[in-house]
């Protein structure tokens, strides 16, 4: 937290980027508070993870402080103690954590209390008035926690009573639509805003299933979280194997190849390339292979070379395997 060093603010926004904590940013700056927008940058958004902290100037009226978060934070969703949604988001979970390191930072730049985007309703599993409740009290933040867009629906925090955050300028905003914001934002002149879109791969089905694998497998560290990103995964006979599925993930790929895993590529046709977790056998090998050759586009045996850390190689011979057999592996 260097970059904060010195500085002073009347209080810390959990911030995502999203209208509604642009919003939030805004509404607290037009009372004349200094506002710290702390996004935290978690491994499990959409792109690959670039764990890199900063500190910049909103054009909105706020600065912004973006933390990144590791191994702790991936204990936690590895661990949740409240479980998790309906994929692979442990929400409550996640958002004390959040408050937690919140509170640190506002305990650091001398801030009054926190603030949130949050919307009454607007997400089923976290934005329940229990929920707020269990969270600010898991955290150790209660009654410390102004959520400007839903205030009026919701008891005075500690911020509106003392007088710091006017109440009577705050909203009661419920539900999951939009059209509220979207002319708040026009009356306050934000037009640069991200549509809605789940920002959190953690409710994808998709990378779920996935997530829940390499948990089972004892594989969800950091780097896997990124690869769970990337291609087409299966696991066969119980070893890991991530398939690209255009040019662009296959140099991903060969750049996360190194002592965890074997690297496979199609000699003299253009093809996938892939990574096999290292503890495979050479049937295991052989059966990746065979699953690269299935899509090369050929139906012809092809040579597929195997690249190990130390700088072995190994060439085989790989027939396409037939459809029905590779969904069979598929994760």
């Amino acid at each position: 937290m260097r970059e904060l060093k010195g500085k002073k603010y009347d209080i810390v926004l959990l911030y995502s980027g999203g209208l509604d904590s642009i919003l939030a940013g805004v509404i607290l700056a037009r009372q004349g508070l200094k506002v710290l927008a702390v996004k935290f940058i978690h491994p499990f958004g959409k792109g690959v993870w670039q764990p890199q902290e900063k500190f910049y100037s909103s054009p909105h009226g706020f600065d912004i402080y973006e933390v990144p978060l590791g191994q702790d934070y991936l204990e936690v969703i590895k661990n949740p103690r409240h479980g998790y949604g309906s994929n692979a988001n442990p929400c409550l979970d996640c958002k004390i954590y959040f408050m937690k390191k919140a509170k640190e930072i506002a305990e650091q730049v001398g801030a009054r209390g926190l603030a949130t985007g949050e919307v009454l309703g607007q997400r089923p599993f976290s934005q329940r008035r229990s929920a707020m409740r269990l969270i600010e009290k898991e955290a150790g933040v209660e009654g410390k926690v102004v959520r400007p867009l839903c205030a009026k629906l919701l008891p005075p925090s500690q911020l509106e009573t003392e007088g710091t955050v006017d109440r009577e300028k705050l909203y009661a905003i419920r539900g999951r639509g939009r059209k509220i914001q979207m002319k708040l934002a026009e009356e306050f002149g934000i037009k640069d805003y991200p549509p809605p879109a789940g920002g959190c791969l953690l409710t994808d089905p998709g990378y779920a299933r996935r997530f829940f694998d390499a948990r089972e497998h004892g594989e969800l560290d950091l780097e896997m979280t990124q690869l769970l990103k990337i291609g087409r995964h299966f696991r066969i006979n119980g070893h890991k194997l991530i398939v690209g599925r255009n040019q662009h993930e296959n140099e991903l790929l060969e750049k996360f190849f190194n002592q965890w895993w074997i690297l496979l590529e199609p000699k003299d046709i253009k093809g996938p390339s892939a990574l096999l977790i290292i503890e495979a056998d050479q049937e295991t090998i052989e059966l990746g292979a065979k699953i690269i050759a299935r899509y090369c586009r050929t139906e012809e045996p092809i040579s597929v070379e195997a690249k190990f850390p130390e700088g072995k190689t190994l060439t085989l011979e790989a027939s396409p395997l037939p459809p029905e057999e590779v969904e069979k592996w598929t994760i």
